[in-house]
Formats: C-alpha cells, structure tokens, sequence
C-alpha cells in the first residue's frame, strides 16, 4: 500500500494487513525533491522514513518497506511498482481535485498501473459490506476484497445484482463470479431492478460499507462518474476498485531511455543514480531485528550460506567465525552453514577454522577437472560449488572488528526486497600509520582507482560507495549466472555484470559504519590497481566490439628503491576469467533433482 502520512494513515495499514491475509505487505512511501536540489540530499529522511514505516506495521505482521525518491511522489511509485509487481495497491482516498503526491485520485483511477483500492471513512467499524455487482473483471475484485474485508472485521457481505427495468431475466451469481459467491461470508445475495444510483443508496443504508468499482467509461475525465459519486456521498466507508493490466505488463521506466546529448545524459544518469542512492542504500541497523529476518526467510523457503576466503588470516579468523555463529547460528536460525575456502594458507588459518568445527576447503581442491588459479575470486568463484544457500554471503576474513552486522546487513535487503539480487556493503576505512589508527585514509584503491573508472564507463555505478568490499551477497540464481575474474578484479566484474544482467534497481548497498583491517602498501595496491582496470577494459572493449583487452599490455613496471637506486620490477598480472558457474557440469549435476 501507499503511505502518503505516516500517522493519518495508520488504520489504513490496519485494513491492508487484514486483506493481504498473510500474504507479502508492502508499505511504500515517496519522498519528493524540489528542482535545484539532487535527489541524494534525501537519503538521510528515506533512511527515517523507512523505520517509520517498519513502525507502522502492526504487531504480528511482516511488512516491507520501500521509500522512493523524485520530483513528483506518484511518478516515482509508479516507476517503482513494475519492481515489486504488487497483486493489489491500497491508496487512501482524496477529494476530486485534491493533490495526492502531484497527482489526483481521478488520475490514478483513469490509468491504474495495477489492480487498485482506494479507501475513504471510518473503515475500522464495518460488519455489513455491500458489493453491487455486474460481472466482469471489477465484480471478482471487489467481492475478494469484500470477503476479506469481512474477514477481518468478523462481518459480512451482501451480493447486490442490479438490472435495468424490463431487462432480461438475470444471471446468477454463480455465473457472475464463480466460485467467490459461494464464500461462507456472504450472507446475503440480493438481485433488484431500477436506477442503479437510486437502488444501491437504499440497500447501503443498511449497511456500513460497500466496495464498488469504478466502472466509469475508460479514458473519460471522471472514472467514478455520476453513480460513483452518488455511493461515495452516501457511504459512510468506501472502497474504490479498479482493474488494469498486471504490473509485470507495463513498460520500462522511462529512465531506461537516456538522452543522446553528452550534457543532457549526464544529467539524466545523475538523477537516475541519486534516485537509486536513496532508495536502494540502507544502514545495517535497519536490520537488526535478527527475528523479523528469520521470518522472513522461513516465509520464502530460503537457506543462507556464508563463505569465508581465506588467505594467512590466523590472527582473524576465529574471531570472525565466532562472531558470526554465535550471533546467527545458535542464537539466531539466520544463517544455516558456513563454509571456509582456503588459498592455500601457509600459516594456521585452516587448522584453527576447523577447530573451530567450521568445513574447510582449499580452492584449488575443489573442481579440479577445471583446473586452478590464484586469488580471492577463485575462491569466490568456487565456494558456489561447496555451498548449498540460495543467498550466499561472503565476508572478507582480515578484519580485526568482527561484528555480525556484516551478514545481517548484507541479508537484509535481500530478504526484505524481492527486486534486489545482489548487496555490497561500505564503511569507514581507517588507516595505520606509524602503529597510530587514523579515521580515515583508507580505501586508496577504491577512491584513486575503481570509483573513478566506474564514473568514467559505467556512471549507473557511481552511487556504489565501495565497490571493491569485500563483505556482499547475493541470490544464488543470479550468482551462478555471473563469470568470475579469478583475482582482485572480481568486485569490479561482479558489480559491472550485474548491472548489464539485471540492472541498477538489483543493487543495494548497506552502511556498515567502520571496518578495521589489514591494510597493505602502495606496490600493492598497485597491483590491485591494475587488475581492477583490466576488468573494466575489458568490459568496455565488450560493449563496443572492439579488442581493448586483449590487445593490452598485461604485465605492470613497479617502481621500487635499493640502496639508494631506483631499480624496475616486472610484473605479469593478467587475470583469468571463470565462466558462469552454471556452465560447469560438475555443478549441474550436484543440483539436479
């Protein structure tokens, strides 16, 4: 449903609690920004405005919230409605002419961009419902809603079949709906002649509501027309329904068409990014409340897998597994295994892991009719295999302040919002220097490297905080669709492929606040460096056909002193990409059914 004020429409969430009936609640909420002001500068109130409505769910119900951003509040919905494709959209209503987030109500009723009810008056008190019904694609939707509406109020419904003077001898109920008129709350089934206007006043003033549909000529100005005004007037709870084609029907957003003009495509992806920075970007205290995750999970049928990489992690990696397994494993049912892929450590990271009774697997183990390469994205790339989930997490095993957020946060989004398939986390990076831990300072990579490339070819990303951390997630069916650059470059490719698969809106990011880890000098952020603008060559070369990649320099000249001289290091650094997990047949076979 749409919540327009947060406190007038609280009984409002009440009602579509009772007919959603278990099924998923969606309260959605749009913020609108005046011209001359980016759409970002609202992150913060869309981060309010999302606990508020968390807030507002009732006790016992499982809701979602989703705060959009835009010029005008009703366009930014309905752009964002084709992503959670809702079955039915509750609106409160307003007087004809009244604004309603820049629009009207007669305007959403002329063209609905999905089933619709709009609810007017004192909706918490009904037992009696009357449903005037035709046939046709409105009677079934307002006789469901009806029943439901009943339901909850432990009421009843009245079925109301109006025919012209002299007409022909009426159908049955049955025939006009089916199966929906021989509902154990229909109390009633009543079949009268005369003005429609005239009959269904007399027959309300028995009754304390009525659903109706607004069945006015389509296109015309006024939906309601004459007879929906004159039920409206009478009524002292209403509710308006209208039918459209499902959501999943519309077209793209218009957002998806950019302007060809340098200028002007600029600012559309400007825009387009800071809507998608609002909306998509969280705080991992939005999802603390581990219960309210776990039914969420246990709703949708899901299983979370957490992946550890490691590489000479000793000093960490009990303290990252124990605050993970305490928190969400014993205490919590959130994450269900978890797993270490090991790089062939040299120092005590798999002795101690697995006695820590954690599965240990050394990456270059695993499949070995594919053969093996060193780095962090093999064995991300291979951890699909050993893991069973269908949300993977994986988390960067070099921190020193293991907290379990770094999971949760990154579940989150995924088990609040359908639409997003894959979640980075980002952070405050502090940096050692001199044995002194200063607040900021690191990130070097991310800010003199992979941020700017992303600007340059792929400005969709340039709201992505941290596009190399190494604490993300995703939807295993997208996960094993994906290649995998077998080193650094994997965030850059995982990033960049997800965007051309499933688009922005598939995104998130989550504030994890501060992440305290093992920083590394400058040779080797180079190194890094380097592998990360492979990536992106290679991907833009793949855009426009062209060879850019390939036809590349793969070996890097670092720079170095000795004794006072400066002396160059050659260094071959090309990166291998692993193709799509799914492609590999040792893999389908482990899934097949």
């Amino acid at each position: 449903m749409v919540v327009a004020d947060i406190e007038r429409e609280r009984p409002l969430v009440q009602l579509a609690s009772g007919l959603a009936a278990g099924d998923d609640l969606l309260l959605i909420s749009a913020i609108e920004v005046p011209e001359g002001e980016t759409l970002a500068s609202a992150q913060p109130e869309a981060r309010t405005l999302r606990r508020a409505l968390t807030q507002l769910a009732p006790a016992g119900v499982t809701a979602r919230t989703d705060v959009v951003v835009g010029r005008q509040g009703w366009a930014a919905i309905a752009e964002a409605l084709p992503k959670s494709r809702p079955d039915l959209l509750i609106l409160p209503y307003r007087r004809p002419g009244w604004d309603f987030l820049g629009t009207t109500i007669e305007e959403i009723l002329r063209t609905p961009p999905c089933d619709i009810a709009v609810v007017k008056g004192a909706f918490t008190r009904v037992r009696r419902i009357l449903v005037p019904v035709r046939g046709g694609r409105y009677a079934d939707l307002a006789a469901r809603i009806a029943i439901a509406w009943a339901r909850g109020q432990a009421g009843s419904v009245t079925l109301m079949h109006v025919r012209a003077n002299g007409g022909r001898r009426a159908p049955t109920f049955y025939q006009l709906l089916g199966e929906r008129a021989l509902d154990e709350r229909i109390e009633r089934l009543v079949t009268r002649s005369g003005d429609p206007a005239e009959v269904i006043q007399e027959e309300l003033a028995e009754h304390d509501g009525i659903v109706f549909g607004a069945t006015g000529r389509e296109g015309a100005r006024d939906p309601l027309g004459p007879v929906g005004h004159a039920i409206l007037g009478a009524a002292r709870a209403a509710i308006i329904v209208r039918t459209s084609l499902p959501v999943a029907a519309l077209p793209l957003a218009p957002s998806a068409a950019l302007p060809v003009g340098r200028p002007e495509r600029s600012k559309a992806i400007g825009e387009l990014v800071d809507a998608w920075f609002t909306r998509n970007t969280f705080s991992s205290s939005e999802f603390a409340d581990l219960a309210r995750l776990v039914d969420a999970k246990a709703r949708q049928g899901l299983r979370v897998s957490v992946a550890l990489p490691t590489l000479n992690e000793e000093a960490t990696i009990a303290r990252v597994i124990n605050a993970i397994r305490s928190r969400l494993m014993e205490r919590i049912p959130l994450v269900d295994e978890m797993v270490v892929v090991d790089s062939r450590s040299d120092d005590n990271t798999r002795e101690i892991a697995a006695r820590e009774g954690i599965p240990v697997f050394i990456h270059d183990e695993i499949l070995p009719e594919c053969g093996t390469y060193r780095g962090k994205g093999e064995a991300l790339w291979k951890s699909l295999h050993v893991t069973s989930g269908d949300l993977v997490v994986w988390i960067d095993t070099d921190v020193s302040n293991a907290h379990p957020k770094f999971v949760y946060g990154v579940l989150g989004p995924l088990l609040q919002r359908p639409e997003i398939q894959f979640v980075k986390a980002f952070y405050q990076r502090p940096i050692r220097v001199g044995g002194e831990l200063q607040a900021t300072g690191g990130g070097r990579v991310t800010e003199l490297a992979a941020r700017p490339m992303l600007n340059l070819f792929f400005p969709e990303l340039s709201g992505v905080v941290q596009p190399l951390s190494g604490e993300q997630g995703g939807r295993r069916a997208l996960l094993e669709q994906l290649p995998f650059f077998t080193g650094y470059g994997v965030e850059t490719g995982l990033l960049i492929d997800t965007l051309q698969r499933a688009g922005l809106d598939a995104i998130a990011q989550v504030d994890m606040r501060q992440r305290i880890h093992r920083n590394q000098d400058l040779l080797a952020l180079s190194k890094m460096s380097f592998e990360i603008l492979q990536v992106a060559l290679k991907r833009v070369g793949e855009q426009h056909g062209e060879r850019l990649w390939e036809e590349a320099n793969s070996s890097l000249k670092l720079i170095t002193t000795e004794k006072g001289r400066l002396r160059l290091e050659l260094h071959d650094i090309g990166t291998v990409e692993r193709p799509p997990m799914v492609t590999v047949p040792a893999y389908r076979m482990a899934r097949m059914p």
